[in-house]
């Protein structure tokens, strides 16, 4: 178990850094929008490249600190009826709802999505509007992403069998945020 628990939390640690770098594009995503504002109003001057590197930084946003947001315990969980059930209940439904629906999901979505990338790579994807970016390497962010929340979803489930077996602690919380 031991093993497994140093395991979860390289994992966590990845994760962890990847949403924090990540974070940082929220900054640019709103300096690059000011700036292609600026740039249409005072200069009368658009740029579809700007449009889109905005989308592309809020969209890799999303993806990689999805799964740091798992291990913070910050997606969406009933918790009007969570908050009325044990701790050790809780855990058992963490885990079997990693178990069943969390990683097959995650790893179906990384399959299909890596057959998209390898589409667009083949056919050197690119945007249809003039002046913008190329798509391909961006999409191979969407398997990347989602490898990352099943591995954050293993070792919420590594965790959580922890604390069945007595390794670490009952969780505190009551329901999510």
């Amino acid at each position: 178990m031991k093993f497994l628990l140093r395991s979860a939390a390289a994992i966590d640690a990845l994760n962890t850094a990847i949403g924090r770098w990540m974070s940082w594009l929220v900054l640019f995503c709103t300096l690059t929008s000011a700036l292609a504002a600026t740039l249409r109003y005072a200069f009368d001057w658009g740029s579809n490249a700007l449009l889109e590197a905005q989308w592309f930084m809020f969209g890799l946003v999303f993806l990689f600190c999805a799964a740091w947001t798992l291990r913070i315990g910050g997606h969406v969980r009933i918790d009007i009826l969570s908050a009325r059930l044990s701790s050790v209940t809780r855990v058992w439904i963490e885990i079997v709802g990693g178990l069943l629906f969390l990683l097959p999901v995650c790893l179906l979505i990384a399959v299909d999505s890596w057959n998209f990338f390898l589409i667009a790579f083949q056919t050197r994807e690119g945007s249809p509007n003039p002046g913008g970016l190329i798509w391909w390497p961006l999409k191979l962010a969407i398997p990347a992403a989602f490898i990352l929340i099943s591995l954050q979803g293993l070792s919420e489930i590594i965790k959580n069998i922890a604390v069945l077996t007595g390794d670490r602690p009952l969780p505190e919380g009551q329901g999510g945020h």
